[in-house]
């Protein structure tokens, strides 16, 4: 390699960290920190039917939100989103969220993951990893409540995916977490 070419090389990756500069990851980030996403996936059509109708109401009753539906292929790409902190909350198949709650069967490559309930809806479960702050999953929980949009659920019973406290908080009617 004489000199000339050799000068080219800084040029060069001066340019691609300039182009590298202009993908939307760093915005995505911001994004997903501004707006409640709700997983669905097309595997389960009912789960992208329930997250229309839930991310409308939160939208709605909840306008801070910024509620959205995020459509992931497959339950097992729910799994890897919330696993990876890119997603907190989703609506899933009881037998889903038991597995992947678990780590087993389909899930077992993404280990067990930390998802708590927050709601009953049509047959399907609300769930959100349990980072979610416990003010967020009481004020989730009490909107669909207030709006009808949930299956209230015995507390005496045992769930099969254990509350989010933040929801079980507002079930057993204390203040909601922060305003004390």
């Amino acid at each position: 390699m004489n000199r000339r070419e050799f000068l080219w090389v800084p040029v060069l990756l001066a340019s691609w960290q300039t182009a590298g500069a202009h993908t939307p990851y760093r915005q995505w980030v911001v994004y997903r920190k501004k707006h409640l996403l709700i997983g669905a996936h097309r595997a389960d059509p009912t789960t992208y039917d329930l997250a229309k109708k839930l991310a409308a109401v939160l939208a709605h009753s909840l306008p801070k939100s910024r509620c959205r539906v995020a459509r992931a292929p497959t339950a097992q790409r729910l799994a890897s989103l919330i696993g990876t902190d890119q997603l907190d909350v989703a609506v899933l198949d009881t037998a889903d969220a038991i597995a992947m709650q678990s780590g087993s069967g389909r899930f077992e490559p993404y280990g067990p993951i930390s998802i708590r309930q927050l709601a009953g809806i049509g047959g399907r479960l609300l769930v959100a990893h349990e980072r979610l702050p416990a003010r967020h999953a009481w004020l989730i929980a009490a909107t669909l409540d207030q709006t009808r949009t949930t299956d209230r659920r015995r507390l005496d019973q045992d769930p099969d995916v254990s509350w989010h406290p933040g929801a079980l908080s507002f079930l057993r009617g204390k203040p909601q977490p922060g305003s004390e």
